[in-house]
């Protein structure tokens, strides 16, 4: 009896060559390499290499919302600490990969934006659903009084990662984390109360 190929494996295997060299440098053939698949087994799955996209960026960022929710679930903390805190160790993630990787989502988002309406809709949206978690820790420092309440936290949340995505950019095009870091110590600075 043959080997039953996991969905979610040859998905996770998407998601890192999709991190690594973007969704244009990476055919049907390199996923079927990568995850040492027939090509029949991989469209037992998923309808096309744009199927398969939606479906790696589905699971990427169900991970990260898991992840920065996790980063920021310390209540001992003040909201403040935790937002800030939580950025420190994505730039801590991004320094261990070398600066080369970046975010997935962000990554697609650059790359596909003007091209591929339905990626770019999907990635977009779970953008919005990591911005609502950050925007509810937003609003608990601005109740506390860490943060200026005069802008809407849930726009104050996309604003700060939206600009943690553009630093992102940067640090990949330099592969050094100077800019993540100048982008943590100004925003941070900004928006204290």
């Amino acid at each position: 009896m043959g080997y039953k190929h996991n969905k979610e494996d040859i998905v996770l295997a998407g998601s890192q060559l999709f991190r690594k060299q973007g969704y244009h440098n990476v055919g049907i053939n390199d996923i079927l390499k990568s995850c040492k698949i027939p090509k029949g087994s991989f469209y037992n799955f998923f309808e096309s290499k744009e199927d398969f996209a939606a479906q790696v960026i589905e699971q990427y960022a169900q991970e990260s919302i898991v992840y920065v929710g996790s980063l920021l679930a310390k209540k001992s903390t003040s909201p403040l600490a935790r937002l800030k805190g939580m950025y420190k160790q994505m730039i801590q993630d991004n320094i261990a990969e070398g600066c080369s990787q970046g975010c997935l989502i962000g990554n697609l988002s650059v790359e596909l934006g003007g091209t591929h309406d339905r990626l770019s809709a999907h990635a977009n949206e779970k953008f919005m659903q990591l911005v609502q978690v950050i925007g509810s820790v937003v609003a608990e420092a601005q109740a506390k009084g860490e943060i200026a309440a005069e802008q809407d936290p849930y726009e104050l949340a996309e604003y700060l990662h939206s600009g943690f995505f553009g630093a992102l950019t940067r640090m990949k095009v330099n592969r050094n984390p100077v800019y993540l870091n100048k982008w943590l110590n100004m925003t941070f600075g900004l928006i204290k109360s």
